[in-house]
């Protein structure tokens, strides 16, 4: 569901980039409540439909600051071109409430956080949270262009003189340095052990990161991952994700055929709905269609807003960027990538 919230403050971060800052009303307080690294989802006009984009909150919800998100201006992005340029303080924005799964986690290990460009937003919104709140240490290495690129130059600044050794902030700069390389990042990972890892930023410099901190044997659950790309025109693979139902004695699951099903079972909040299924139409919309109130933003595979475990039956996803190697194995899906491909079939929202 979408909410009118007021823009209070535009704040030029960059020459490409600007955070909004929004008014949340008394009533609804408790919607917009949020934890460090979680999301907001704007939908703006466009072309007489609308379109929706994910923006990772770069306030923290323990520092008394408003709910602050950051656009970057993509080239040929019609709504970070709105954002950037169109945007006035005043104005009202449909938002829906925070999600999102790249939050802080309950343990005291140091942080090695990396970033890259607006990748920032939601490191910066974990790095705050983490200095006002615990006694962890933190160390971020932050990537961009140029120093005119570096996304709230200011805040890690003062972030770095309020919190001493706490906090360690790396400048790279790809203008003088040259890109990012293993060796950097392997020393980096080679002098923190035991730490947590969080990345955030383009899909190359995520994918150099997490290749050096699984060759060093850092084990998945902690290295946390976000990742935010519009996906048009990108190609994926199909994946399939099996329910995870005892087999039967020929080595197919009891009840299971392939095919799809008439209706499926749909569990959210406790309450389990039975709803029509069309052929074609992924998990999301089916519950949709049936006037479910079910948890989703991007559509696209890559916020997983709409993560589910998968009770009974298979499906394909076409897109499954937002899951781990883990959840994927203990039978996790995103219901907005998902079609069943057998008769049966039923699924749990992540509440």
């Amino acid at each position: 569901m979408f909410h009118s919230l007021r823009v209070t403050k535009i704040v030029q971060e960059t020459p490409d980039a600007r955070s909004v800052v929004l008014e949340i009303p008394h009533s609804l307080t408790r919607d917009f409540a949020y934890r460090a690294g979680q999301f907001v989802t704007v939908e703006v006009p466009h072309e007489g439909g609308h379109l929706r984009r994910c923006y990772s909150l770069a306030s923290s919800p323990d520092c008394g600051e408003g709910h602050k998100f950051t656009v970057k201006r993509v080239h040929g992005g019609p709504v970070s071109t709105y954002m950037n340029e169109g945007l006035r303080e005043g104005d009202v924005l449909q938002v829906m409430r925070p999600e999102g799964r790249f939050v802080l986690d309950d343990g005291m290990a140091p942080l090695l956080l990396f970033a890259g460009g607006s990748g920032i937003t939601p490191v910066i919104s974990i790095l705050k949270t983490v200095l006002r709140t615990t006694a962890r240490r933190a160390t971020l290495l932050y990537a961009n262009r140029d120093a005119r690129s570096i996304i709230f130059a200011r805040e890690l600044e003062q972030l770095r003189h309020q919190h001493g050794d706490r906090v360690n902030v790396i400048h790279h700069l790809d203008e003088a340095r040259g890109y990012l390389g293993e060796a950097a990042v392997r020393s980096l990972v080679d002098a923190h052990p035991g730490a947590t890892a969080f990345l955030c930023g383009p899909g190359p410099f995520m994918a150099l990161v997490e290749r050096v901190l699984l060759a060093a044997g850092w084990p998945e659950g902690r290295v946390r991952i976000e990742r935010f790309e519009h996906a048009a025109g990108k190609a994926t693979t199909p994946a399939v994700a099996a329910a995870p139902v005892a087999a039967g004695a020929n080595g197919a699951a009891p009840g299971v055929t392939e095919g799809v099903p008439a209706s499926i079972e749909v569990h959210l909040r406790g309450q389990k709905h039975l709803v029509p299924y069309t052929p074609g139409k992924t998990l999301l919309q089916t519950a949709r269609d049936a006037g479910i109130d079910a948890p989703y933003s991007c559509e696209e595979g890559f916020c997983g807003c709409c993560a589910s475990h998968l009770l009974e039956g298979r499906v394909v996803m076409a897109a499954d960027d937002a899951l781990s190697s883990e959840e994927k194995k203990k039978g996790m899906i995103l219901a907005c990538q998902s079609k069943p491909t057998t008769t049966r079939c039923a699924f749990r929202f992540v509440d």
